[in-house]
């Protein structure tokens, strides 16, 4: 089994409208098929990506976007919230 993470973007459905934002009103060219972006999902799993980011076109920087993403791997868990967060813990 196989799982893929994709960070879509502005996706042209109906969502929006529901939103409350019409699609019409994203900027010219932002907006793509939710067919394309399974397609550009689907052909991406086959290359072994492990997150997809359909719309970005250097490759370059999901590659940048990996690593950091691996280096955060071994801190996203941990018994109490970051510090950042000013929660006191228990």
């Amino acid at each position: 089994m196989r799982a893929q993470l994709v960070l879509p973007g502005a996706t042209a459905t109906e969502f929006w409208d529901t939103a409350g934002l019409p699609i019409g009103k994203l900027r010219a060219g932002t907006r793509m098929s939710a067919e394309d972006r399974v397609d550009a999902a689907l052909a991406g799993l086959d290359l072994g990506e492990i997150v997809a980011i359909p719309s970005l076109p250097n490759e370059a920087e999901c590659e940048v976007f990996e690593g950091a993403r691996r280096a955060m791997s071994g801190r996203l868990s941990n018994a109490v919230p970051a510090r950042r967060y000013n929660i006191m813990h228990s």
